[in-house]
């Protein structure tokens, strides 16, 4: 049984809803010893979300995760911190979970160095006596020090929102226009070799960025950034591909992005892993990911009775696709893939009142050990075949929709009266009956 990470003990932000799915061949499963994320508030409203997608392992991932929210949460942000305060602090908390980490394996580190130099002095009788041993341990190091974590955090603070990333993890924040229009605007950078900018910084690095582009792998992971994964950083010369870089060619440092302000036209924020979104792109092709990711969402936002609910069929239902196109056309899915989707409903849905107010305080017990702009998302204009009521709206189809329409949405409307669901008939009858027969209670007038 894994341990419960410490960060399912965090105040939840109510208006959130997350599902992680752990895929495997021929079946999937989904319990909240699988979740990669965190979704909290603190004491003075501000929140704190992260999804977190592992390579090669869960544990480096789990120990990523915890130490990040320790790291931004004790203590918490300030009211007071400036915008320049908050962005400088989210650095520092990728480089604390990094320097933590390699810390972590500092062990493990000078194991693997001492039966790596046993390895080079043994005679050849002990070669014959040790020399299975000794490579199945390193192999076992390999390993652990190889696994890591892409991440997206999302910071609202002050009605500002602040995003960090590294690797492929992805945050998109939904808003409308002038026009009620939902558009789709991804906040994070693609941390990848299809990233022209990342190509170009490894190529000034001294390496072949064609073979690298052609291989679609960066030593032994697809990205070209994350935390974690000591394997293809500190002994990066080990692999072929990757010996001649003049530093370390994956990095750990994040794209941190914002303050945007958060205003009536933001109306929720997705934070998704890689996993997740590449599935949509193998069954409908690269073309308009991130809408096709939120039309799903928004389409079970109408059908889905309990918000709570709502990443986890989302989740579902393109895991369900995914898998039939791949039944369909004879393919075999990658196993042990772990996808998480996050959904902060801003004020797209009603919101979600607290059972009962968060009533803690993030005392500092936890050391730390370390002191872009919006792009909306580029899509090809379409035009719209159908007439679909939305909120009791429609679409105008003699209009051309934007490149990144989603959805025409109403802003909710806090003061509207709604029509009564409970029906007290029954109760009016039994009293009238019991004023009648002189049986009726004193406090009922």
């Amino acid at each position: 049984m894994i341990a419960r990470p410490w960060t399912d003990d965090l105040p939840k932000c109510k208006n959130t809803c997350v599902a992680s799915y752990f895929s495997q061949l021929g079946g999937g499963s989904s319990s909240n010893d699988d979740y990669l994320c965190f979704y909290c508030q603190t004491e003075d409203n501000s929140c704190l979300y992260g999804v977190f997608e592992p390579h090669n392992g869960l544990d480096a991932a789990r120990f990523i995760m915890q130490r990040m929210a320790a790291e931004l949460l004790f203590p918490p942000p300030s009211i007071n911190n400036s915008e320049d305060e908050i962005r400088e602090r989210l650095r520092n908390a990728f480089v604390s979970v990094e320097k933590a980490y390699i810390e972590n394996y500092d062990g493990m580190i000078a194991e693997r160095t001492s039966l790596q130099y046993r390895l080079q002095t043994l005679n050849e009788t002990q070669i014959s006596q040790n020399c299975d041993n000794i490579l199945l341990r390193l192999k076992e190091i390999d390993q652990h020090l190889s696994g890591g974590a892409t991440v997206a955090l999302a910071l609202v603070h002050n009605d500002r929102l602040y995003v960090a990333n590294v690797g492929e993890t992805r945050a998109l924040l939904c808003k409308t226009d002038d026009n009620s229009v939902l558009r789709v605007v991804q906040l994070t950078v693609d941390h990848s070799l299809h990233n022209e900018d990342e190509l170009l910084r490894l190529s000034q690095l001294g390496l072949d960025v064609n073979k690298l582009r052609n291989a679609q792998y960066l030593g032994n992971q697809p990205g070209t950034r994350c935390l974690g994964n000591y394997l293809v950083k500190g002994l990066y010369r080990a692999f072929p591909s990757l010996g001649a870089a003049a530093s370390e060619p994956v990095l750990a440092e994040p794209e941190i992005h914002g303050p945007i302000p958060l205003d009536e036209s933001c109306r929720f924020l997705v934070l998704v892993s890689a996993a997740v979104y590449k599935r949509i792109q193998e069954v409908k092709g690269y073309e308009q990911t991130n809408k096709q990711l939120v039309q799903t969402i928004v389409e079970n936002f109408r059908k889905q009775t309990d918000f709570r609910k709502s990443s986890q069929t989302v989740l579902q239902e393109i895991e369900e696709e995914f898998v039939s196109y791949c039944v369909k056309n004879n393919l075999t899915p990658k196993p042990n893939t772990h996808t998480s989707l996050l959904i902060r409903n801003f004020n797209f849905l009603p919101p979600i009142q607290s059972e009962v107010k968060p009533n803690v305080r993030f005392n500092p017990i936890v050391q730390s050990k370390s002191n872009t702009l919006l792009n909306e998302i580029d899509f090809s204009n379409e035009q719209s075949d159908t007439n679909r009521s939305i909120d009791s709206r429609s679409i105008d189809t003699n209009r051309s929709i934007e490149s990144s329409d989603i959805y025409p949405s109403q802003p909710y409307d806090r003061d509207r009266r709604i029509k009564g669901y409970v029906d007290f008939s029954c109760y009016y009858e039994n009293v009238a009956k019991a004023r009648k027969n002189g049986t009726l209670p004193g406090f009922i007038k």
